[in-house]
């Protein structure tokens, strides 16, 4: 049987000829597209929203929606846009459906233009906008590793937020005497790295507000989180609770000292730690390293490896060698990793 419309050809579906049946398919598409992106990031404008992750597919799908077929034909699917920047034209590609039949896809181009806006986001950091401010500070007010060590935490952890959220970024970092200033784009990261350091080690953290202005019809505050890292050095001498030790070191469960009267490490549990009850002396125990020369069963005979004097401590020390505090003529052991 040929085609009832062409004459020429076989039928195959209802009397038409497969080119007559697709010959009436007629597509309602845009007459144009626009692509907006921000040159700074890479983010890009989907209706009134700017997609920072998958952001050409979102945009796309929002374009995919624009065309339309006309009735017995559905649209099944469309290729990845191409966009083609000498010649101002998108290509794409749409498969299309007609009851029992098979699909057939078809060459498409609309005329697009290309706009470069900063997003908003990208406007908050280069405008230094903040929502937070975390300060850094150690125990002495001084610079220390570990200040530069927790300042490291803190940008993984908001370049690791900043990848599902694009309001997390840090604002800009200033480096001070005393410690460092973070400035951040969002509270909420002020208030995770606060509760984060509490848990890992040992500080004092004091939060504040202030009214920033009015958002979204409403008062802003900024917060600002102080914390201060407890960074003393081994050795160093400290007063707490008017009681003088050597300071060993810290865990998370509190600080190790050195009860000079007893002649004890002992540790101070860290929810009885005042701050305001702790300072440093500015004295500071030397580091001497000895040789066990014999042990007891109560007693080990040690040499110095730098003087060769020798000394005996009422205890018994398994190791071959060993580092003892001096101070005040007295010789006080130093606590190993745990």
């Amino acid at each position: 049987m040929l085609c009832i419309k062409c004459g020429t050809r076989d039928a195959v579906y209802k009397g038409l000829c497969e080119s007559c049946v697709w010959e009436g398919l007629a597509f309602d598409k845009p007459g144009s597209i626009t692509f907006t992106s921000c040159p700074k990031c890479g983010a890009v404008k989907v209706v009134n929203y700017w997609a920072h992750h998958e952001a050409h597919e979102r945009w796309s799908r929002k374009v995919y929606e624009l065309f339309r077929v006309n009735e017995p034909f559905k649209i099944e699917s469309f290729s990845p846009i191409e966009l083609n920047k000498i010649e101002d034209t998108a290509y794409l590609k749409a498969t299309v459906k007609r009851d029992e039949l098979d699909s057939k896809t078809f060459p498409l181009e609309i005329p697009y233009k290309r706009e470069l806006i900063s997003c908003p986001t990208c406007n908050k950091v280069t405008g230094s906008y903040y929502e937070s401010k975390v300060q850094l500070r150690g125990f002495s007010e001084k610079m220390s590793p570990e200040i530069n060590n927790i300042h490291e935490e803190l940008l993984k952890m908001v370049e690791s937020n900043q990848k599902k959220d694009p309001e997390s970024f840090v604002s800009k970092s200033v480096q001070l005497r005393e410690g460092i200033d973070i400035y951040l784009g969002k509270k909420k990261d002020g208030d995770t790295f606060a509760r984060e350091i509490q848990s890992k080690t040992i500080c004092n953290v004091v939060v504040s507000s202030s009214l920033a202005g009015i958002k979204d019809g409403k008062q802003f505050f900024r917060f600002t989180y102080m914390i201060r890292i407890l960074d003393i050095e081994p050795g160093s001498l400290i007063f707490f609770d008017n009681v003088k030790y050597i300071y060993q070191g810290k865990r998370p469960g509190g600080i190790y000292v050195t009860d000079l009267k007893k002649g004890e490490i002992t540790l101070i549990n860290k929810r009885i730690i005042d701050f305001d009850k702790l300072r440093e002396t500015g004295e500071k125990a030397q580091k001497e390293k000895f040789i066990v020369l014999d042990r007891t069963e109560n007693e080990t005979n040690l040499m110095n490896e730098r003087t060769y004097s020798q000394i005996t401590l009422k205890s018994v020390i398994k190791e071959d060698q060993v580092e003892l505090f001096f101070y005040e003529d007295n010789y006080y052991g130093i606590l190993g990793d745990k």
